[in-house]
């Protein structure tokens, strides 16, 4: 037990020892960390102080910085002093040097002695010279400054000039964005129509055209019409009628032309109805103008114009079956409704008084200005008679629905913009409280421009030379053409010019009646001459006069021609240039302070070349010997009479068609007979 307790003796001791060590190593790092933080202390305090010193040196430097900026502020304001003082002593000692001189020209003007004379003298001059020498002095500051100033100048422009560079550079940029941007934004509008046209009825009816891209039609109305037999007979009559010989791309229909007047006189008439709400323009009104607009060509023959000539060659003044085709249009559009019992039903639907709106679509395709006498009218609304045929200014959808399109037949470049032109035309009443369009006076320009390109037209595609003959080769087919029956009339055949008596025998008619089989020798002639692009004569041109006009030309030429007879051959053209009756056209405008007006003069403004209009003068006739007759006659019609004009040469007469028997005059059979007597 002794040794056990002995031995846990020595552990206890052993384990003091131990904490006795731990104890002191303590007490060790403690002294140590409070002398190393009496030094932190001291380090502390230095820095304080080092602080307190350098803000107190810092305050010293600004307060002589200070000091220092004062005194100099204080020099230059006593050297700006000094200048002033020696300045004005300057100036002091200028007025001395001139009351000097001055005192000194009097006493020279004064003296008398010769002696006293030179001594002023000597002193003005010397008085001059430091004068010089002082204006020398201020000469040279001068040019100084204005060369320091000339490279400020020069320094300064091409600082303008890099940015008005960059400016433009901007400028660029963001047009370049902004044209992107539209890019895109057009190819969106039109993705997102084609996706609409392909969600909608089957039975809606897209036309693609390059003037107003894709024209969706979905009025069951407007569809109904589009296909009935009498309109879908505009898609086989070319508009261009007899230029498509020589322009293969002048091919587009009368069908095509009705759907681009009917896009644009429904979007005319919309934008009115949009912006002007107080028009109170009805769903009415916007049908009768677009079914206006769509059935205008409704009655054109075979070959568009061409027929309206074949109809003055075999139809007597009092006996026409109409005088203009809008007459024949509207009868078209009268047989259209008899035939089609859905088209009558649809429009007693969609109109709101059939009988009164029928009366008014037919005002709309005649374009009468006779608003007061009309059956149809819209009281307030005569403005909606100007929008199809406007026959007060000639400014109309049809005008520049075929302007724009047969522009693009000869690559012509337009700036006439149809958009831009139906966002700034408004109505407003006139003094008579009738309420007409109005387009803008800075516009006038835009306006006239389109009558150049219509002129321009008439002059390089309608009465273009080549075109013509083609025209007078076509016209001749039909009227040798109109002695055979080919027409089916109820019962019965008819010809041709008998076929514009009954509507549904026109229906028939259209570019196809040339592959009617015709055994004439004289039809086949001239479609062989049509096929083989052969030319009949040319004689030449003549300017006619009150005296000689049309009728007398052609009757003088036919009797003094010996050889035969040739008044089946001769063709009289007129040569017409787009501004009939310009002087009637008038228009309402507006300005930018919200005044009005008229144009009347300078309103469809013809150019200098358009007048005069000369007669062309053919001959249906591949007998070079006959046609040197008729110029020689032609020629001294002109030589006699003192008109102008002039034969064409024989260059002109190349490749002529063949040569037709002619038919002999009285006199040429009598000297026959009596030589066949001998």
């Amino acid at each position: 037990m002794l040794k056990a307790s002995l031995s846990e003796n020595e552990k206890l001791k052993t384990k003091a020892t131990d904490s006795s060590h731990l104890l002191q190593e303590k007490v060790s790092h403690l002294t140590e960390r409070e002398e190393e933080n009496e030094k932190l202390k001291e380090i502390k305090e230095l820095l304080e102080e080092q602080l307190v010193l350098f803000q107190s040196e810092k305050e010293e430097f600004i307060q002589e910085r200070s000091l220092l900026e004062t005194i100099e502020i204080q020099k230059r304001d006593e050297e700006i002093r000094l200048l002033k003082i020696q300045l004005a002593s300057y100036q002091k000692e200028k007025e001395s040097e001139k009351e000097s001189f001055v005192e000194e020209i009097k006493k020279l003007q004064s003296a008398t002695d010769k002696n006293e004379r030179d001594k002023i003298v000597q002193g003005l001059l010397s008085q001059n010279g430091k004068l010089k020498g002082k204006l020398s002095v201020a000469d040279k500051m001068t040019e100084q400054l204005q060369k320091e100033l000339k490279q400020e100048q020069a320094s300064l422009a091409e600082s303008k000039k890099e940015i008005e560079l960059l400016q433009e550079k901007i400028t660029a940029m963001n047009l370049k964005q902004i044209e992107r941007n539209k890019q895109v934004q057009e190819k969106e509008e039109i993705l997102m129509l084609k996706i609409e046209n392909l969600m909608r009825s089957k039975d809606n009816l897209v036309f693609e055209d390059d003037i107003y891209g894709d024209i969706v039609i979905d009025n069951p109305l407007i569809l109904k019409i589009i296909k009935t037999r009498q309109f879908q007979r505009l898609k086989n009559i070319k508009k261009l009628g007899y230029i498509f010989q020589n322009i293969q791309k002048s091919t587009y229909s009368r069908l095509q032309h009705s759907i681009g007047m009917y896009c644009l006189a429904g979007e005319y008439v919309k934008q009115f109805q949009r912006k002007q709400p107080e028009l109170n323009i009805t769903e009415s009104d916007v049908l009768c103008v677009q079914i206006a607009a769509l059935c205008f060509n409704l009655g054109h023959g075979p070959f568009s114009h061409i027929f309206g000539l074949f109809l003055k060659e075999v139809f007597p003044n009092e006996n026409k079956p109409w005088e203009k085709v809008s007459e024949a249009s509207v009868m078209m559009f009268d047989y259209m409704i008899e035939e089609n019992d859905e088209v009558k039903n649809l429009l007693k639907e969609f109109l709101d008084n059939y009988e009164e709106d029928i009366a008014f679509i037919k005002e709309l395709i005649h374009g009468t200005l006779a608003y007061k006498e009309k059956k149809g009218k819209r009281k307030g609304k005569e403005f909606l008679h100007e929008i199809v045929v406007n026959k007060r200014s000639g400014f109309d959808v049809c005008m520049i629905d075929y302007t724009i399109h047969d522009a693009a037949v000869l690559g012509m470049n337009i700036s006439f913009q149809w958009r831009v032109f139906l966002s700034k035309a408004v109505v407003m009443k006139c003094e008579n409280d009738e309420r007409h369009i109005f387009f803008p006076q800075d516009d006038l320009e835009t306006y006239n421009n389109l009558f150049k390109t219509h002129y321009n037209l008439h002059r390089e595609l309608y009465y273009l030379r080549k075109n013509r003959i083609v025209a007078v080769i076509i016209k001749g087919i039909l009227v040798k053409s109109n002695k055979k029956s080919i027409i089916r009339d109820g019962d019965r055949l008819v010809t041709m010019s008998e076929a514009t008596r009954s509507m549904s025998a026109f229906t028939q008619l259209d570019d196809s009646v040339f592959t009617s089989h015709d055994d004439d020798p004289e039809v086949q002639a001239l479609l062989k001459c049509l096929d083989s692009k052969q030319s009949i004569g040319q004689i030449g041109f003549v300017v006619s006069t009150s005296d000689w006009h049309k009728e007398r030309i052609k009757e003088h030429i036919i009797q003094k021609t010996k050889s035969c007879n040739i008044a089946d051959q001769l063709v009289i053209d007129p040569i017409k240039n787009g501004y009939k009756n310009h002087e009637s056209l008038t228009q309402y405008y507006y300005t930018s302070d919200g005044s009005t007006g008229q144009w009347t003069h300078e309103w469809a403004k013809p150019p200098p070349t358009a007048y005069p209009t000369p007669l062309r003068i053919f001959l249906v006739s591949g007998d070079i010997k006959l046609i040197h007759e008729v110029q020689k006659v032609l020629r001294e019609l002109q030589a006699n009479e003192r008109l102008n004009g002039d034969t064409y040469s024989d260059k002109d007469n190349y490749n002529l068609m063949p040569v037709m028997p002619p038919l002999k005059t009285a006199e040429a059979k009598a000297l026959e007979a009596q030589n066949n007597d001998k």
